[in-house]
């Protein structure tokens, strides 16, 4: 799964909330996989996919939350605007 990562001049705010929202996409996939089939090969790659990337998701998340609230309001009002 990848995310795109907007090209305009809040480009590099932005690219953390595409990260983050590319992993919500991830765990809801992941949390579906593990409902229905538990021990196929395809669930332990999502699985390993999603550690794979919570490195730089949670990096992303603390980056985020370092910001004060109204700025993390605008940036995301911002965000799902380009992104819809």
């Amino acid at each position: 799964m990848t995310h795109t990562v907007h090209t305009v001049a809040a480009s590099a705010e932005w690219a953390d909330l595409d990260l983050l929202a590319a992993a919500r996409s991830r765990v809801k996939q992941l949390v579906g996989l593990l409902e229905t089939v538990p021990f196929t090969e395809q669930t332990a790659r999502i699985a390993r996919d999603y550690l794979d990337e919570a490195g730089p998701a949670r990096e992303a998340f603390d980056r985020f939350a370092q910001l004060d609230p109204a700025k993390q309001q605008r940036q995301l009002l911002l965000w799902q605007r380009a992104s819809s």
